[in-house]
């Protein structure tokens, strides 16, 4: 997600210099795109993304029971959103008022904080102005998406009250922006296109060098801006330097980005999923016992992370995860693919991976595949795992 943002910001001022934004996050009181979407802007309060939600930052509680409220579950899809795309550069009164979907109350609070130097402030205007995409109504295919993901979803078997789920969210998003979020996307796109040369400007003198749109656009600047901005402690920086050194892709930055990413992986869920990807794939060298990926893996899956979750069940597409189908037995693939399941069902990753899960998109093991023996050992290892993790997970993700 964080780079995701990166990249959106990117877009948004012409220049590398954005994505070196996202250092963590001040500090303040208080509290994935389906497949086939049609391309329209992004809701005020924040792009769906395919990329793991992060934990860091979940809102109290919604409890979702069966025929919870359309408007509830929609709130915690958009509130899920919202920590995803805001989490690392907004203050927790920020998020919960884009939350609420009340971007100009949050704008009230950044636009002062920007006009004044703060970057983290300058990173919020520039995803709620959503590169000046600030119209009211989605395209008109969006109602032809909607009957073609509900139509999905029943043909690959979703339950009565995941169709209604889903139903609900799509209408809600066929609505298109409210009069507040296009105030307030046309507001930022202001503040934003005013404030862009101090800022410009600002990231220069950390580098120490002008910035050149036309040169500055690989893995080296930033690398080097989160070189000289990271602080000892810093697990989130050390990660975001580490995802720059990865995708330099040579083996002196991947052995680089090793070292930082089993330092961050001591607190950060993301970092050890990373980590394990390394250790399988090869950064640059694969390890020869995937032992500890696993044990990575398992620790950030119960933290709630996506990926690892996924990674566990033995949903990732091949190219994705070398010998995906070999790191556990069946069994335990099951077990965790009941585990992603469950909170698939509660809405706990957002409103992307809700919808490609609604609609059958995301396969998982299931037990007619196996022997009569092994898909009894496989319920009972997923009846151990639910009863040990599921509600310590939810209560992670926001959801129990």
């Amino acid at each position: 997600m964080r780079r995701a943002i990166a990249l959106l910001l990117l877009l948004l001022v012409a220049a590398v210099a954005v994505v070196l934004l996202l250092r963590p996050a001040r500090s303040g009181p208080g509290p994935a795109p389906a497949p086939d979407i049609p391309q329209h802007e992004a809701p005020v309060s924040g792009s769906p993304s395919t990329h793991a939600p992060s934990t860091a930052h979940a809102s109290p509680a919604v409890a979702a029971i069966p025929g919870m409220t359309t408007a509830a579950f929609n709130h915690r899809l958009r509130c899920v959103d919202v920590r995803q795309l805001y989490g690392r550069v907004a203050s927790t009164d920020v998020v919960a008022l884009l939350c609420q979907r009340k971007p100009l109350a949050a704008l009230a609070i950044e636009v002062p904080l920007a006009e004044a130097g703060d970057v983290h402030a300058m990173a919020v205007l520039g995803l709620i102005a959503n590169n000046g995409g600030c119209n009211a109504a989605p395209p008109p295919s969006f109602a032809r998406f909607r009957t073609r993901m509900i139509e999905r979803a029943r043909e690959n078997g979703a339950s009565a009250e995941t169709v209604r789920r889903l139903d609900g969210w799509l209408a809600e998003e066929e609505q298109g922006r409210t009069p507040d979020e296009v105030a307030a996307c046309r507001q930022a796109t202001d503040a934003t296109k005013k404030l862009r040369p101090e800022f410009m400007s600002q990231v220069a003198g950390v580098l120490g060098h002008p910035l050149d749109p036309g040169r500055d656009t690989g893995p080296d600047t930033e690398i080097e801006y989160r070189r000289k901005t990271l602080a000892d402690g810093d697990s989130e920086g050390a990660e975001e330097l580490a995802e720059a050194l990865l995708s330099k892709g040579t083996p002196a930055s991947q052995a680089e980005a090793m070292v930082l990413l089993r330092d961050a992986a001591r607190t950060s869920a993301s970092a050890k999923v990373q980590l394990a990807q390394c250790l399988l794939s090869g950064c640059p060298t694969p390890a020869a016992d995937p032992d500890e990926a696993v044990q990575l893996l398992t620790a950030a899956a119960a933290e709630g992370d996506w990926r690892a979750l996924r990674t566990l069940a033995g949903a990732l597409p091949e190219n994705q995860q070398p010998g995906n189908d070999t790191l556990l037995p069946a069994a335990d693939r099951y077990a965790w693919s009941q585990l992603l399941h469950e909170l698939n069902e509660e809405g706990c990753f957002g409103a992307s991976i809700f919808t490609v899960w609604a609609t059958g998109l995301a396969e998982s093991p299931t037990l007619t595949a196996m022997s009569p023996a092994d898909a009894a050992a496989a319920q009972t290892r997923a009846d151990e795992l639910l009863g040990a993790q599921l509600e310590q997970t939810r209560s992670r993700l926001g959801c129990n």
